[in-house]
């Protein structure tokens, strides 16, 4: 279960598999461009987990997590930042701070 509230995401403890459409705008991006999701424990904290994105379709990246990534949110408050890369050099922070939350399952 994802719930999107402006930038900020939202999933249920241990949820995987589901994908989570990012489209960026305001750009056109070619097969030069990735984007890249890092998300770490508090905004200055340590990395979990790096998520990069190449061949977008219709400028947009299909963010999901697996199992084993899912593993690493146990319930909590994490933030992420989703950067622009083009033919490997950074262009910008798309999102440069939001937060990601966990929440405890029934």
């Amino acid at each position: 279960m994802w719930e999107v509230h402006g930038n900020s995401l939202q999933m249920a403890e241990g949820d995987y598999g589901l994908q989570l459409p990012v489209t960026i705008n305001g750009t056109t991006l070619t097969e030069h461009d990735s984007i890249v999701l890092v998300f770490k424990d508090a905004k200055n904290g340590t990395e979990i987990l790096t998520k990069e994105y190449t061949n977008l379709t219709d400028n947009t990246a299909n963010f999901s997590l697996t199992e084993e990534e899912s593993a690493l949110f146990p319930v909590g408050v994490y933030c992420y930042r989703l950067d622009w890369y083009q033919d490997g050099n950074f262009m910008c922070n798309i999102v440069p701070d939001a937060v990601f939350k966990v929440v405890d399952k029934a």
